[in-house]
């Protein structure tokens, strides 16, 4: 049985039409950086700090009581999707009172990343909670010019 949220369902319409809006204003705008994609399986989204350094970036997302086991990470060239299922069962019980809770569901984000970066060689450690991805920059190949004399 799924437990029934009626402000989720108005949270994913502002989703869409957010995505919306964005996908309009990306015609005209193409410059601007879209950092986040929400996934439309899941019902929570992690929030995430995305930091840029010289040769790599640092993605750091808080996901308090999931084991390494229930996440699914995915990594191309210029995005990286985090999934997983959150699994929890609470049970109390005192000569006057009794209390049984659990909380399921499940979560994910992808974000886009600014520039390309090495899937091969993405780090990630999960440590109190928090999810620390360190994504390598792909180098940048400088095109060579090459200056053709006609005869």
């Amino acid at each position: 049985m799924k437990r029934y949220y009626p402000l989720a369902e108005i949270s994913r319409l502002e989703d869409t039409f957010d995505r919306f809006v964005d996908r309009f204003f990306s015609d005209f705008f193409p410059a601007r950086w879209q950092a986040e994609e929400r996934l439309p399986e899941v019902e929570w989204v992690p929030a995430v700090d995305l930091v840029e350094k010289k040769e790599y970036f640092l993605l750091r997302t808080e996901i308090p009581g999931i084991k390494k086991e229930d996440l699914d990470i995915s990594v191309t060239d210029d995005s990286i999707t985090i999934k997983g299922e959150v699994k929890k069962e609470k049970e109390e019980k005192d000569e006057t009172y009794y209390l049984a809770e659990r909380c399921c569901g499940s979560f994910g984000r992808c974000v886009k990343l600014p520039q390309e970066i090495d899937p091969n060689k993405v780090e990630a450690t999960l440590k109190n909670g928090i999810l620390e991805l360190k994504l390598p920059k792909k180098e940048v190949r400088k095109t060579k010019v090459v200056e053709v004399k006609v005869k």
